[in-house]
């Protein structure tokens, strides 16, 4: 069957009409060459169908490709279908957004030779199918973009997946934790003009570790028993008096929505991981006069 064409973006990737108010990308070498919206084009020449099934995916993909070239959307895009298809791994629409953003940044660096593999820990242990996942994501992105991404991009991967884990408006309390947690970070980190890049990208996933592993804590009522000295607290309030103040607003924000009370560990493991991100450099003590 015969499909038409909605949308060209180049010579080897078009927007077409499946049906019902369906949209489908097809994908193949030379399949958008002289093709015009209106023309019709037989799918059995495309390498790659993903299909725009979600209003949200849809909106999220044009959203995407006023900044990231349409072959890297449509590969990232590719392997999250995939997680979800193969795997039964179900994600959150807003990694999307994330992954693809992760992708094409990590591409950029790749071929500008400036990659630098992250320093975040293994994860294969503790979250063997998303990083099962996440091995077979690296394989395909490096046979779809042309280019090969080191092994050490499949933990960077994985973190994606784990922390997308879970269905839109599923109310799975694990889920529905992470989320809000996740909204909380996100919502302080903004008030700061903090968000994900090159220069951070690994203490940010360090972070992302953190918070996952908080939620866990959260959903077993388990926090360190032994608290440390609330000295250190305040040694570091002296250090590092951004990276504490932001620390303590994600704390209190995360106490007051949350209805619960983190111990001053908590409190120090954020300040640790912010100054990190924010290579906030010490205050220097005070002279004595």
């Amino acid at each position: 069957m015969l499909l038409r064409v909605k949308q060209v973006y180049n010579n080897n990737a078009v927007l077409v009409d499946v049906g019902n108010g369906k949209e489908a990308i097809l994908q193949g070498r030379g399949i958008g060459f002289s093709k015009r919206k209106g023309d019709q084009i037989d799918p059995k020449k495309s390498s790659e169908i993903l299909y725009l099934n979600d209003a949200q995916v849809k909106n999220h993909f044009t959203s995407l490709l006023k900044d990231v070239p349409i072959d890297i959307v449509v590969a990232t895009f590719g392997v999250i279908g995939m997680a979800k298809r193969t795997y039964h791994y179900p994600v959150l629409n807003y990694i999307y957004v994330t992954l693809t953003d992760h992708v094409f940044q990590m591409y950029k660096r790749l071929t500008a030779g400036k990659y630098q593999a992250s320093p975040a820990p293994d994860i294969r242990d503790r979250y063997p199918l998303a990083y099962q996942i996440a091995t077979e994501a690296v394989k395909r992105l490096n046979h779809d973009l042309g280019v090969h991404f080191p092994d050490a991009e499949v933990k960077n991967i994985a973190l994606h997946f784990i922390n997308a884990k879970g269905v839109d408006g599923d109310l799975d309390p694990t889920v529905t934790l992470t989320a809000r947690v996740n909204t909380i970070v996100t919502q302080v980190f903004a008030k700061y003009g903090l968000k994900r890049s090159l220069t951070n990208q690994n203490y940010f996933d360090r972070l992302m570790i953190h918070l996952q592993y908080l939620v866990e804590r959260l959903n077993t009522d388990e926090q360190d028993e032994a608290d440390l000295d609330p000295k250190i607290g305040q040694d570091f309030k002296r250090l590092y008096p951004k990276s504490f103040a932001i620390a303590m607003e994600i704390c209190t924000e995360l106490e007051k929505a949350l209805q619960i009370k983190l111990n001053e560990n908590e409190h120090v493991y954020f300040i640790i991981h912010i100054q990190r991100l924010i290579q906030e450099p010490q205050t220097p003590a005070p002279q004595d006069s």
